[in-house]
């Protein structure tokens, strides 16, 4: 089997030791656009899953590379004119030349055909080939010249960045928060060895034109001096480093499909994840070892590419799922700025959602403590260790849920719940005895009620009606649900006036908002009008869309943005997911209740 890996880098060599190690009468040629030895950028951080997958696949590799890592368990947070530092983490770091030296030797032991500087354009070029691997990289014109079967979508994210070294050494992966004139810089540095670090520095792209960066954005000169100045007191007199150093915007990739005939893309040309989250070379590597298994299966090259895709895209789609919600995270800081540090390094600590509450308390059970001691204090509780965060109370105007927890009337559960939530109703049913009955059995277990409205089209005109009949029947909170349709999603904002008037004036009164991640900034302009007719809660429900697939709270994102830039407070629709996340949710400040269940 003849096999084209194009455009090279740590994946198509890796992919041409692997499969040379384990049948080595198959030809891999790995065409590099580069010189041997020419790399961009610094370091590459793996984690300890990875380097599992790495041992087994190929042990030899693993053993050079892990000889060469510059190794540590602690995250420090600098903001404020603080330090936080978070430990029991561990992480692994090796300079990028080294391991592409490493990769470029095995390959070359192996037999592997490396061609430099050669810099394919069609496929054509390789058309003798069984099997292309196209490893080139996040511009891949391999994925654009197969757009039409493979669905590409490119979301190129409003922050920019760029990509430095430092000489300074560091022994934590660092985040760094700093204000300047200009606006809020953020750092993502770590060490690659013990005389060097990367060292990324984003902002708003705001920020990046009034620094001054848009005049000459390829001026890496003109960077370097500008945030050496910037970041004196950080770097103590070490200089930033730069190699390629160009500002840019990230694109998150996706595809529809990752192969098509006998091509079939790996890496950063099939997906990207954002840096805040993990490496993209990881991800790659991680790829072809599942792509060598596949290929090495079966001679029926389609096939082998089906399954390489059908295995790899799940473990993707959940790590892409969490770099939305690390990415959005970091787009947003300077919300969190108002937070106290403790809280914010938690808020830091679990953004992409796959560490949970239980999780911080292994890993960093006095940052965890910290959070729920300042939690508890601010709503009065005093017991001591205090109530997990979903378990706290929480006032709604001149009501006080007993915890942060909401459940369906009739759910499992339900009776525990601080909130329980009826089913949709108009006017006539919450004028029924049932209703007052459901009220009274509620109230009686210690639980308030919220009376879901309908305020689709044909009862806007009764809303205000449907709201007088909820204070008569002695529920605590309305909760206004639009339902799907666009008519009535638009005049939510005139049913929340109506609702206002109809309600008791401590009273609280909530709003569905159904999160659109492809209309962002639209649905928090939506939000906004909500707050200003008088919505005093957001109660944030997700579907899902493509890009927080596999995500445990896929409304978590918009609730805390809508809760920390607009000031509201928000509610999650969290469906099955785990009391852990939830009680994270919570004690990061994304949201002040959580629905279980299928409510809205």
């Amino acid at each position: 089997m003849k096999i084209a890996c194009i455009g090279g880098g740590p994946a198509g060599l890796y992919l041409g030791v692997l499969i040379k190690r384990a049948a080595p009468e198959h030809d891999v040629h790995v065409y590099e656009r580069n010189r041997a030895g020419e790399t961009f950028g610094f370091g590459v951080v793996f984690s300890d899953a990875t380097l599992g997958h790495l041992a087994a696949a190929d042990p030899e590799s693993h053993a050079q590379i892990t000889a060469q890592f510059a190794r540590w368990d602690d995250i420090a947070i600098h903001v404020g004119g603080e330090v936080l530092r978070s430990t029991g983490h561990g992480f692994c770091g090796i300079e990028r030349q080294v391991l592409l030296q490493i990769l470029q030797a095995r390959a070359a032991a192996l037999g592997v055909r490396v061609t430099y500087e050669h810099d394919l354009h069609a496929l054509a070029d390789v058309a003798e080939a069984d099997v292309v691997v196209a490893c080139d990289g996040a511009a891949s014109w391999v994925r654009d010249e197969l757009a039409a079967e493979l669905h590409p979508n490119v979301d190129v994210r409003p922050n920019k960045f760029v990509w430095l070294g430092s000489t300074k050494p560091l022994d934590a992966f660092t985040f760094l928060f700093e204000p300047s004139p200009a606006g809020l810089y953020r750092v993502h540095a770590y060490p690659y060895r013990a005389d060097a670090s990367t060292f990324i520095v984003e902002c708003t792209a705001e920020t990046w034109r009034a620094a001054g960066f848009a005049v000459a954005p390829t001026d890496e000169d003109h960077t370097v001096a500008l945030l050496e100045s910037t970041f004196a007191a950080h770097l103590e007199g070490h200089r930033l480093v730069k190699n390629r150093s160009i500002w840019r915007s990230f694109p998150t990739v996706r595809c529809g499909k990752w192969h098509a005939r006998n091509v079939v893309l790996v890496g950063d040309a099939a997906h990207t994840a954002h840096f805040s989250i993990g490496s993209g070379t990881k991800l790659a590597m991680e790829d072809v070892i599942v792509l060598r298994d596949a290929l090495l299966s079966t001679r029926d090259v389609p096939a082998a590419l089906a399954a390489y895709e059908a295995q790899r895209r799940p473990e993707v789609l959940a790590l892409q799922a969490a770099a939305q919600a690390s990415l959005e995270w970091f787009e947003g800081t300077e919300r969190y700025m108002n937070m106290r540090p403790a809280q914010l390094a938690y808020s830091l600590m679990t953004r992409s959602q796959r560490v949970s509450h239980a999780s911080m308390h292994k890993r960093d059970a006095p940052l965890a403590a910290a959070v729920e001691a300042q939690l508890a204090a601010a709503v009065g509780v005093t017991t001591q260790p205090p109530p997990a965060p979903s378990e706290l109370p929480f006032d709604l105007g001149d009501r006080r849920a007993r915890s942060r927890t909401c459940s369906e009337l009739g759910a499992d559960g339900h009776a525990a719940a601080g909130v329980v939530v009826t089913p949709l109703v108009d006017q006539r049913a919450l004028a029924t005895p049932r209703c007052r009955h459901d009220v009274e059995q509620v109230h009686a277990a210690g639980g308030l009620v919220a009376a879901r409205i309908d305020a689709a089209p044909h009862r806007q005109l009764e809303v205000g009606a449907a709201v007088a009949a909820a204070a008569a029947a002695g529920f605590d909170v309305v909760l206004l649900d639009p339902g799907p349709d666009p008519a009535a999603i638009e005049h939510l904002p005139a049913c929340v006036q109506a609702a206002r008037a109809a309600w008791r004036e401590a009273g609280w009164i909530a709003a569905l908002v159904e999160d659109r991640p492809t209309a962002r900034a639209a649905v928090v302009s939506y939000a906004a009008q909500l707050v200003r007719a008088g919505a005093n809660l957001l109660w944030v429900a997700s579907a899902g869309d493509e890009a927080m697939a596999g995500a445990r709270l896929p409304a978590a994102p918009l609730a805390d943005r809508l809760r920390n830039e607009l000031g509201v407070a928000t509610a999650i629709v969290a469906g099955a997911a785990a009391r852990a996340d939830l009680d994270a949710a919570i004690a990061a400040g994304r949201a002040d209740l959580v629905m279980i269940g299928s409510a809205a």
